[in-house]
C-alpha cells in the first residue's frame, strides 16, 4: 500500500524556500550586509543551512518507498529540530541555533517543519501497520 505525501512535500518545499530566503538576507543580497554583525551573520547562515542539509535522507527514504526508512529519517529530523532549532539543548555549540531562527521568525517557521516531519512519520507508521 502507498500513501500520499504530496501535501507534506509541498509544505516542506515552502519551508525550504523560507530558509533560503533567510539565508539570502544574511548575504550580499541584503543592502545592509556590510553593516551587519559579520560574526552573527556567519553563525545564522551556518545554522539556517544546517537545518536543510540532512533532508536528502528523508527524500531518499520517501523515494525508496520503505516505511521503515521513512520512519528512521523522520525520527532523525524530529530529534534534530527539537534539540537544535527549537530548544538549543547543547551549550558547547557555536552560536545559538534557536536564536538564529528567532531572528528570522518573520520568515521561517521551524515548528511547521517539525509538524510536517511528524505527519510524514505518522503516515509511514500507518503503512507499517498495514503490512
Amino acid at each position: 500500500m502507498k500513501t500520499d505525501f504530496y501535501s507534506d512535500l509541498g509544505q516542506l518545499l515552502v519551508y525550504i524556500s523560507e530558509v533560503a530566503t533567510a539565508i539570502r538576507l544574511n548575504s550580499a543580497y541584503n543592502g545592509n550586509y556590510k553593516q551587519m554583525d559579520q560574526d552573527q551573520v556567519s553563525l545564522d547562515v551556518m545554522w539556517l543551512s544546517d537545518s536543510l542539509h540532512n533532508l536528502d535522507r528523508l527524500g531518499h527514504a520517501i523515494e525508496s518507498g520503505s516505511p521503515q526508512e521513512i520512519l528512521d529519517a523522520c525520527k532523525v529530523e524530529i530529534d534534530y529540530y527539537k534539540k537544535t532549532i527549537l530548544y538549543s539543548l547543547h551549550s558547547n555549540w557555536k552560536g545559538d541555533p534557536n536564536g538564529s531562527f528567532q531572528r528570522h521568525d518573520h520568515i521561517i517557521r521551524p515548528q511547521h517543519a517539525l509538524d510536517v516531519f511528524r505527519s510524514i512519520h505518522d503516515k509511514a507508521l500507518a503503512l507499517l501497520g498495514d503490512n
